[in-house]
């Protein structure tokens, strides 16, 4: 399978294996489409993140809304949301992460594990302040959805042949290990590498803190500029050699 089949096939079959309901969108009623994986490096690094964010606007000039699909995993794009002109943190927040572990971002394969956006209770109650009642909240369904998505990972992998697959927060990592996300938030989120088993081959897997929680919590900050990175230099070193 090339890049363009899979992109096209996991543009159009992917939600079907969620189950999703009919009237899963965002506020206007515009679909939330598939975010396949755009920067598509092979044969180096892939990055794994959650699930995707989404563009946030401000409909009562308070409140941000989520309305509209990114473009991409991790996008770098720039927006105005009705007062402010923004920036997709995500995006940023990468960047920030592999400059430090000393990695290009041209040189990744970048996706998500789960690849729509899910909506928080935060989410649902500031889109029924406005009277958007039918939409349900859906982050909670993040573990299911993970499970069902791994064979689209796997799909990715037999693409890409990444010689290291980096995942983002204790999420991912709980999943492809299966271990519980305190187990790995404990154990797993200190850079060096680890092996599992995809697509019946084992793969390279290095685990580390979401880029997000590197500027919300001073603890991971420091932990991942003093040690973390450093384990994560390394093994990146010993595995392209």
């Amino acid at each position: 399978m090339t890049i363009g089949q899979y992109q096209k096939k996991c543009f159009l079959e992917y939600k079907n294996d969620l189950n999703l309901p009919k009237n899963y969108t965002y506020f206007y009623g515009n679909p939330i489409n598939t975010l396949v994986p755009i920067e598509v490096m092979t044969n180096k690094y892939m990055i794994v993140g959650a699930y995707p964010s989404a563009k946030f606007y401000r409909l009562n000039g308070k409140n941000l809304f989520p309305l509209y699909d990114n473009d991409s995993p991790f996008s770098n794009e720039s927006y105005f949301d009705g007062i402010y002109t923004r920036n997709v943190p995500s995006g940023n927040e990468l960047n920030d992460m592999l400059e430090k572990i000393e990695i290009k971002r041209e040189d990744c394969w970048i996706t998500d594990l789960v690849k729509i956006f899910l909506f928080k209770q935060e989410h649902i109650k500031n889109y029924r302040l406005l009277g958007k009642n039918e939409i349900q909240e859906s982050r909670s369904k993040f573990i299911e959805y993970g499970k069902i998505s791994l064979k689209w990972l796997e799909m990715e992998i037999l693409i890409a042949r990444p010689k290291v697959i980096i995942t983002l927060g204790a999420e991912v990592a709980s999943i492809i290990f299966n271990k519980s996300k305190k187990y790995i938030t404990e154990n797993y989120l200190d850079g060096n590498v680890r092996s599992a088993l995809l697509n019946k081959e084992v793969q390279n897997i290095i685990s580390l803190p979401h880029p997000g929680i590197l500027i919300q919590n001073a603890t991971w900050n420091e932990k991942f500029d003093k040690k973390i990175s450093t384990n994560a230099k390394k093994e990146i070193k010993k595995l392209l050699k």
